[in-house]
C-alpha cells in the first residue's frame, strides 16, 4: 500500500493544521473546558462548513466519501491541538454504523444530518461486566407498536453529553446476539449520569427503562458491524495519539532550546539529547504501526483485529514514554495546569482506556494468532 500523500491529502492536512493553529490554540481550548460540556457548537458548525464532518460520509448522503487515510490525517491534526469536539465518535464510529442501517431512509437522513453538523451521536455498548467484550450484552429490547423499548444499563459512553442521539446495543427477546438501536438522548425512559474525565472531556452512564428505540441493524449483522466500527475508531485514536506525541516532542524541544543552565541551553546537554532521541524513535514506531493498521482496516476480521490491536499496544506504549518524558524534561512546570504538556499527557491517559486497554489488546493479538495457527493445521 502506497502511503505517499496525494495533493488533495496534503491540502487537507495543511488546511486542518492551519485552521486549528489559528482558531484552536491552548488558551481557547482551556476556555472551552470551562463550559458545561467542554464543547463548542460554533466550532462544530465550522467543521461542517469546511466539509470535515462530511469527509467519512458516503457520497450518496451528501458526504465526500473520504478514505480511511483521509480520516486519520484529520485525527492526527486534532490530536496535535487536543480538539474537544466529538468528530471521531460521531463522524467516524457512528457514521460507519449508520451506513449499515437496514432502513435506507433512516440511514440517508441521519448521515445527511451528521454531514450538515445538525446531529451528534454517541455509542452505548459497554456494560458493568462486559470487559470490552461487545458480545456480552444484558440490555434487553422488547418489540412493541411501531418500534422497540429498551431496558438495561450502559456505562462509559464517550462524548455523551454533547450528543443528540445514542446508538445502543441490546438483545431482543428470543435472540442470542445483540442488535443495534437508535435512541433519542432526551426521550422518556433515559436517565443520564454524566461525569468529567481526567482529560476534561465528558462521558456518561445510562439507565434505560422502557426507552423508545428504533432498530438500526438486526441480530446477525449487528455484532460484526459493531466490531468493525470500533476497530476503525481505535485506529483513528491511534492517529490522534500520534498527533499528540508529535506535539509533545515539539513543545519539549522548544522548552529545551529556550531554557538555560550552567551558561548554556538545555538542548546542548547530551543526556537530554538522548532522551529526545528516544522520544523520536517512539513517535516513528507509532507512525509505522498506524500505517500497517490502515493497510488492514478492511481485511478479514482476524487479520484486522490483530493489526488494530498491535497499533493500539505500540501507540499506548509510545504515549506513556513520550508523555512522561515530556513532563520530566519540562521540570516542575510540566505538572502545572498552565503548561500544555500536562494536558497532552492527560489526554493520552484517557485514550489509553477507550475500547480496550493495553492488556485487552495484547490478549486479542494472542487470540488472533492462536486462531490463525489452528486454521493452518
Amino acid at each position: 500500500m502506497d502511503f505517499t500523500l496525494s495533493d488533495e491529502q496534503k491540502m487537507l492536512r495543511h488546511g486542518a493544521e492551519r485552521y486549528l493553529a489559528e482558531n484552536y490554540d491552548f488558551e481557547k481550548r482551556k476556555a472551552l473546558i470551562e463550559r458545561d460540556h467542554g464543547f463548542s457548537e460554533s466550532q462544530w458548525r465550522q467543521f461542517a462548513e469546511m466539509g470535515w464532518l462530511a469527509l467519512p460520509i458516503p457520497e450518496d448522503c451528501d458526504g465526500l466519501g473520504g478514505t480511511f487515510v483521509d480520516i486519520t490525517l484529520m485525527q492526527e491534526s486534532f490530536g496535535r491541538r487536543l480538539v474537544l469536539e466529538p468528530f471521531a465518535t460521531t463522524a467516524i464510529l457512528n457514521a460507519f454504523l449508520l451506513d449499515g442501517c437496514e432502513d435506507r431512509e433512516l440511514r440517508s437522513s441521519t448521515l445527511r444530518s451528521i454531514a450538515a453538523g445538525d446531529t451528534r451521536i454517541a455509542l452505548a455498548c459497554s456494560e458493568d461486566e462486559s470487559r470490552y467484550d461487545l458480545a456480552r450484552v444484558s440490555t434487553r429490547a422488547l418489540p412493541g407498536d411501531g418500534g422497540f423499548s429498551l431496558s438495561g444499563r450502559k456505562i462509559a459512553v464517550w462524548d455523551a453529553t454533547c450528543a443528540h442521539q445514542l446508538i445502543v446495543s441490546a438483545v431482543v427477546d428470543g435472540e442470542s446476539a445483540p442488535s443495534l438501536f437508535l435512541v433519542a438522548r432526551d426521550s422518556g425512559g433515559v436517565v443520564e449520569h454524566s461525569y468529567p474525565l481526567i482529560d476534561s472531556t465528558h462521558a456518561a452512564d445510562y439507565d434505560f427503562d422502557a426507552a423508545p428505540a428504533t432498530l438500526l441493524i438486526a441480530s446477525g449483522r449487528a455484532l460484526p458491524r459493531l466490531e468493525h466500527a470500533v476497530d476503525r475508531l481505535v485506529l483513528a485514536r491511534v492517529a490522534e495519539t500520534l498527533g499528540i506525541i508529535e506535539m509533545v516532542m515539539e513543545i519539549t524541544a522548544d522548552q529545551l532550546r529556550n531554557r538555560s543552565q550552567f551558561g548554556q541551553t538545555l538542548s546542548k546537554f547530551q543526556a537530554l539529547q538522548h532522551r529526545m532521541a528516544e522520544m523520536f524513535v517512539e513517535v516513528q514506531e507509532a507512525r509505522s504501526i498506524l500505517y500497517r493498521g490502515i493497510a488492514m482496516i478492511d481485511a478479514a476480521a482476524g487479520v484486522r483485529e490483530a493489526a488494530v490491536s498491535a497499533a493500539k499496544v505500540v501507540a499506548t506504549r509510545a504515549g506513556r514514554i513520550v508523555g512522561a518524558e515530556g513532563i520530566q524534561l519540562h521540570g516542575g512546570v510540566g505538572m502545572t495546569d498552565e503548561y500544555p504538556v500536562g494536558h497532552y499527557f492527560k489526554r493520552l491517559l484517557s485514550l489509553e482506556k477507550q475500547y480496550g486497554d493495553m492488556d485487552h489488546h495484547v490478549k486479542r493479538i494472542a487470540r488472533s494468532y492462536r486462531g490463525a495457527e489452528s486454521r493452518a493445521r
